[in-house]
């Protein structure tokens, strides 16, 4: 097997950079490698974002025994590749994905039977792979298992997680992925309007980007006000009241952006006023072990702002009673990331509980998964 090193390389990166367009991941999550000869890999690094990539940062990597050189740290599930590379050799392209369909389909852990007739690139049916904490030799075990057991599929759901898509190439693995991603929309769709009631609110939370001791508040119809952290009032008149809930946020956290999310799945699960825990690993990374639900009481909006500022401790995400989410960041990127993980948790939390009624994840793991991303994840990718 003789392959152009760059031009394989440079595959990866745009593979990587597809993977963010089309929505497939959030961040630096799920990873990109491709053979390049029947003992080595390429790979995507660890904690780097793909539209930065270069080949300098795509990492060779021995099948085998996983060894790499150089400064440039592998992807941490380079173990799950190489062990669909030991299983299947004439697979020579894999994307690992966090695509929100698939994600929620998986957390049931059960196999998932293709029509073929309409999903070629697939082949076979799709099946779950037992669930291991990301990084840990159990979760590299437990795909390799489901790749042993099920030699004609091309696809592999990793349950509470994402999935592993595998090809011939390049073209062909995307083309498994969004192929799996439509059968899994297409079996969410079936329950869509059983699993939710509310999906719109009318009530406007605002939108605030932090300045020093100062905030600039964005409400719905587009006008903007200037108002200090330690009153919460506006600075050139007189603001939202809802400024009071930004400056109590911003007065007791560190962080720079605050939006009020309003997708459908996050309203339908504001409306329930319950604390969910995560189903998703993403989500316990990016969000918090779990994500409280506050009612916003208005004859006492200073107190029902200090319970939302509370019940953001250590999260970046609480729910507010019928109002969808407020989201917290230090960077757009952050709350951008924040919002995308929090749709797809909903709606796995909504499917999960009206059909196959899994567990949500356990409380230490999910506790471990905040703590590593939070002191070393984020910090490394510089978020």
């Amino acid at each position: 097997m003789v392959v152009d090193i760059n031009k394989v390389k440079d595959q990866v990166i745009e593979a990587g950079k597809r993977l963010v367009k089309e929505g497939l991941i959030a961040r630096t999550w799920g990873n990109v490698s491709a053979k390049i000869s029947d003992k080595q890999f390429v790979i995507t690094p660890s904690g780097k974002t793909y539209e930065s990539l270069t080949r300098d940062d795509i990492v060779v990597v021995n099948i085998e025994d996983l060894e790499y050189k150089g400064d440039v740290k592998p992807s941490s599930e380079k173990g799950v590749h190489a062990e669909v590379y030991k299983a299947r050799p004439e697979i020579n392209f894999i994307i690992h994905t966090h695509q929100i369909y698939a994600s929620v389909i998986g957390v049931s852990g059960e196999k998932q039977d293709i029509p073929m007739g309409k999903y070629k690139a697939l082949k076979g049916p799709v099946p779950a792979a037992k669930y291991g904490l990301s990084s840990t030799g159990i979760l590299s075990n437990a795909v390799k298992q489901a790749v042993i057991d099920n030699p004609q599929s091309n696809a592999i759901l990793m349950r509470h997680h994402g999935t592993v898509c595998m090809g011939l190439d390049y073209e062909n693995t995307f083309e498994v992925a969004k192929e799996l991603e439509d059968f899994c929309k297409s079996k969410v769709e079936v329950v869509d309007d059983r699993i939710i009631e509310k999906t719109e609110t009318d009530v406007d939370l605002g939108s605030s980007e932090r300045h020093g001791d100062i905030f600039v508040l964005t409400m719905k119809d587009g006008k903007s006000y200037t108002c200090g952290i330690n009153s919460g009032a506006g600075i050139h008149g007189i603001a939202p009241r809802v400024s009071k809930l930004h400056a109590e946020i911003y007065a007791t956290s560190d962080v720079s952006f605050i939006t009020q999310y309003t997708g459908k799945y996050a309203v339908a699960l504001s409306a329930k006023g319950k604390t969910i825990k995560p189903y998703l690993d993403d989500f316990a990374q990016i969000a918090g072990v779990d994500v409280k639900c506050v009612t916003l009481d208005k004859t006492n909006f200073r107190t029902a702002s200090k319970d939302v500022a509370k019940a953001l401790k250590n999260r970046n995400a609480v729910f507010v009673k019928d109002a969808g989410a407020i989201c917290t960041g230090n960077t757009k990127s952050d709350v951008n990331a924040v919002e995308l993980v929090l749709e797809k948790e909903c709606l796995t939390n909504l499917y999960s509980k009206h059909t196959s009624h899994a567990l949500p994840l356990s409380k230490a793991d999910c506790f471990l998964m905040r703590t590593v991303y939070v002191m070393k994840y984020s910090k490394q990718a510089g978020y």
